[in-house]
Parts: structure tokens; C-alpha cells; sequence
């Protein structure tokens, strides 16, 4: 699990439990992470109880009680370890050698396309986590929050970047962020928020992250890729 966050204003620390060293405490808190997540993605964060959890995951409640003193504080904790998970599965995925050795475009295609799958693939709990960081009251919880997005854009960034030479942009470090926000919220979005359009409206997974690819390059300047 994710390192301790810093205290917030006006309420507790936000209880992000270490990992255990021993092998039942582990299978314990990975029962209890994956209980939370199922239950979210069921039913949303709303009815979440901690109860629900406990009996899910195996668990005494009154054991959950004194790690997490209160359902938020369950949340909180989980929202913060999962993004933190998240984070490093990705900082693990995209250290392949094979990220760097693509050219600029299809650099930029594989990165639209790997957004477009991982919301996808974890719909219903991204979008109830991020509504719930949303609406949360505590700003440093959700500043904690923003941090693993950011930290993800930059690494993504990063990777961009090291086609600066072929960035037509007069500003490539703008326009490598600029682009990177704009897809990466068109895809939260469409994928997260999109189900409440018209079916008019809609579009495929396949033709979003085409025409999302496509408009990144054009902002860049990206030329098309030697064969």
C-alpha cells in the first residue's frame, strides 16, 4: 500500500494501512481490498457498508472498525491505495523497452488506445471513485487523489517527449500536456460519464481512441510515421 498521506486539515489522516509482513495479515487486507472494490463496482460508493465489507471479505466488522473508525475512512483509505496500485502497475507497464522504440505517431496511437482500454476495463469502480473523489469535502484528500493522475500524465508525457524533434508545436511541452488532458478527459468522459447521451451521440471504444490519436498528432505536428 501507498506511504502515509499528510495530515488534512480539520480531520484525521487518511488511515492507508502499510503492507503486512505476515502471510495471513496479507491475505486478510487482500481479501478486504478486493471485497471493497467488488462492492463498489456492484453497487457504487454509496451503499458501501462497512458491515457489507467485513462479511465479504471474511472479516470481523468490529476488526474493520478499529483499523477505520468510519465508512469514509474505509473509503478514503482504498481510493488512495487502489490509484497508488494503479500507479505502479502503470509505471511497470510502461517501463518496456518497447514504449521508447515506437515512432511518434504510433507512440501516441498506443497510448490512446491503452486510456480507452484501462477505463474500460474497470468502468463501473473508475467511475464511482472518481465521482467520489469529486464530491469529497476534504481538499487535501482530493489534492492526494489528483496527485497519481498527474504523476501518470507526466510519466506519459515523459515518453512523448522523446520524440521532441518531430513536435512541430512551437511550445512541446505545452502541447504534449495540453494534448494528454484533452484525451485524457474526452475518454473519462465518454467511457465514465457517456451513458446518460443519446444513442446518436454514441461512439465506439475503437472510434474514440482513432479520432482521439488523431487529433493529438495533428496538435503536435506529428508527421506520418516511415513505414
Amino acid at each position: 500500500m501507498s506511504s502515509q498521506p499528510r495530515p488534512n486539515r480539520g480531520a484525521p489522516p487518511v488511515p492507508v494501512p502499510h503492507a503486512p509482513r505476515q502471510t495471513r495479515s496479507r491475505a486478510s487486507l487482500d481479501r478486504l481490498t478486493t471485497a471493497v472494490e467488488q462492492i463498489i463496482a456492484e453497487r457504487g460508493v454509496a451503499d458501501v457498508t462497512v458491515q457489507d465489507v467485513a462479511r465479504r471479505a471474511g472479516l470481523a466488522a468490529g476488526t474493520l472498525y478499529t483499523r477505520f473508525p468510519s465508512k469514509d475512512a474505509l473509503l478514503r483509505a482504498f481510493t488512495l491505495a487502489f490509484f497508488g496500485r494503479a500507479r505502479r502497475a502503470a509505471d511497470a507497464f510502461l517501463a518496456d523497452a518497447r514504449w521508447r522504440a515506437l515512432p511518434p505517431r504510433a507512440l501516441v496511437a498506443a497510448i490512446v488506445r491503452v486510456l480507452v482500454k484501462s477505463y474500460r476495463a474497470k468502468r463501473p469502480l473508475l467511475r464511482a471513485l472518481h465521482l467520489y473523489v469529486r464530491s469529497h469535502p476534504d481538499a487535501d484528500f482530493r489534492a492526494e487523489a489528483a496527485t497519481y493522475t498527474s504523476d501518470f500524465v507526466q510519466r506519459l508525457g515523459s515518453l512523448v517527449l522523446k520524440h521532441r524533434g518531430s513536435v512541430a508545436h512551437p511550445a512541446p511541452e505545452r502541447a504534449v500536456l495540453l494534448g494528454l488532458l484533452i484525451v485524457d478527459g474526452a475518454v473519462k468522459e465518454c467511457i465514465l460519464f457517456g451513458d446518460g447521451r443519446p444513442p446518436d451521440l454514441a461512439v465506439s471504444d475503437e472510434e474514440l481512441a482513432e479520432a482521439l490519436a488523431l487529433g493529438y498528432c495533428d496538435l503536435l505536428g506529428f508527421t506520418e510515421d516511415a513505414p
